[in-house]
């Protein structure tokens, strides 16, 4: 990631999908990287741009299919694979937020997982 068009820094262990919600946060950001001995700071409302090139632009991840719980295609989702078969889903990584998503649907009963 580009911060306030000048830094690089890796805010691992977040997903590329959260990097557009870095850009202009109005919350201070921290993140260390152990292995680096180093704490980066983000402050509030700085600029922040993943990094991307010519010929390898970023890109959102996306996924084939929505959550298995709440139906949403716009969270990250977390792949759990559910038997010794390989047969998996994917729900949202935010509990919470698949919770009000769920929540939130009408005319359909909200699934919950591992009843």
């Amino acid at each position: 990631m580009k911060v306030n068009g000048r830094y690089v820094m890796d805010p691992s262990p977040i997903p590329k999908f959260d990097n557009p919600k870095m850009h202009m946060m109005p919350a201070l950001q921290l993140f260390g990287a152990g292995r680096e001995k180093r704490i980066y700071a983000v402050p509030p409302y700085t600029p922040v741009e993943s990094l991307d090139f010519d010929d390898h632009p970023f890109t959102v991840q996306e996924w084939d299919e929505p959550c298995a719980i709440c139906g949403s295609r716009h969270s990250y989702l977390d792949e759990v694979v559910l038997d010794d078969s390989g047969q998996r889903m994917f729900v949202c990584s935010d509990t919470d937020y698949c919770r009000q998503q769920s929540e939130g649907r009408k005319n359909e009963p909200a699934i919950t997982c591992c009843e």
